[in-house]
């Protein structure tokens, strides 16, 4: 079959384009599909849209700001979100491997939404990315970029510049206790069993609550700290032999921990700030 050619004469980037990369700043991936693609994307569902090849888990974030008109299960797409920026015109985010957005919940531009994957109909881990009419999900237009304009060919991967203003209520500049990178600050809680709580910050309250460890209940401190930069929120904790050990955020779960001091047993009080003020945690 033959691929659809698309227009491509409004292709340069531009500081008024409405939308940015719907990944992290300063970081890049790799175009698998472009818009016309004889091999999956020269339907009236998928003409326009793009197909980035990234790791399952990799944040994704919202292209452009908006209401979530849609986020959950779709055939084929699995796991999907769609962002209403008005006049029927939404961005589509799918294959996901989660969401951490509500129907109806309002997001800025480059808040995180969820993480890539690769649910519904997909040969790997990547995010199919497109503007389609919320009704009907048709596919309405390539969507222009201040990096890349409409113009992505494959095999190139632009630089993002989406990043999310600090400047926002309820953004948290110091990044501590962000745990999701949306801009807000979350809370994280150990119960008397030892069982580590994760209770997302939907900008309106706090949502169900996430089991994300266990077996902290002899920690002496424990601290959300964004240690890594990433933008969303790490676990310090000192244990009772009085190591301070570093556990990763992976995709809203903690990895395997990095110990990163010792002698913290004696400390009565240990807290993450940034008294640097250069953005990042550090521990006082």
């Amino acid at each position: 079959m033959l691929g659809i050619l698309i227009p491509q004469e409004s292709a340069l980037a531009g500081s008024g384009a409405p939308f940015k990369l719907p990944y992290r700043a300063g970081h890049a991936h790799t175009i698998t599909q472009t818009p016309g693609s004889g091999y999956s994307h020269n339907d009236g569902y998928n003409r326009h849209a793009v197909d980035f090849a990234m790791p399952q888990g990799t944040p994704i974030v919202a292209s452009a700001a908006g209401t979530v008109y849609y986020e959950g299960w779709s055939t084929g797409g699995g796991i999907m979100a769609l962002i209403d920026h008005g006049n029927n015109r939404c961005s589509q985010y799918a294959h996901l491997s989660t969401t951490i957005v509500n129907r109806g919940q309002w997001v800025a531009q480059g808040q995180h939404i969820g993480a890539s994957g690769a649910t519904g109909n997909v040969t790997g881990p990547h995010l199919h990315w497109n503007v389609v009419y919320c009704d009907s999900q048709l596919s309405r237009e390539i969507p222009n970029t201040v990096e890349t304009g409409t113009n992505y060919p494959t095999g190139t991967a632009p630089v993002s510049q989406n990043r999310l203003s600090t400047g926002l209520p309820g953004a948290d500049g110091e990044r501590v206790s962000d745990f999701s990178g949306d801009g807000a600050a979350d809370v994280l809680g150990i119960a008397a069993n030892g069982d580590f709580w994760y209770y997302p910050h939907n900008l309106s309250g706090l949502s169900t609550p996430v089991k994300i460890g266990i077996g902290w209940a002899n920690f002496k401190h424990v601290m959300a700290a964004d240690w890594s930069g990433d933008g969303a929120a790490d676990v310090l904790g000192v244990d009772s032999s009085g190591r301070m050990l570093y556990y990763p955020n992976n995709s809203y779960k903690l990895s395997g921990y990095t110990q990163i001091g010792n002698g913290w047993a004696a400390f009565k009080h240990v807290m993450a700030a940034d008294w640097s003020g250069d953005g990042a945690a550090d521990v006082l």
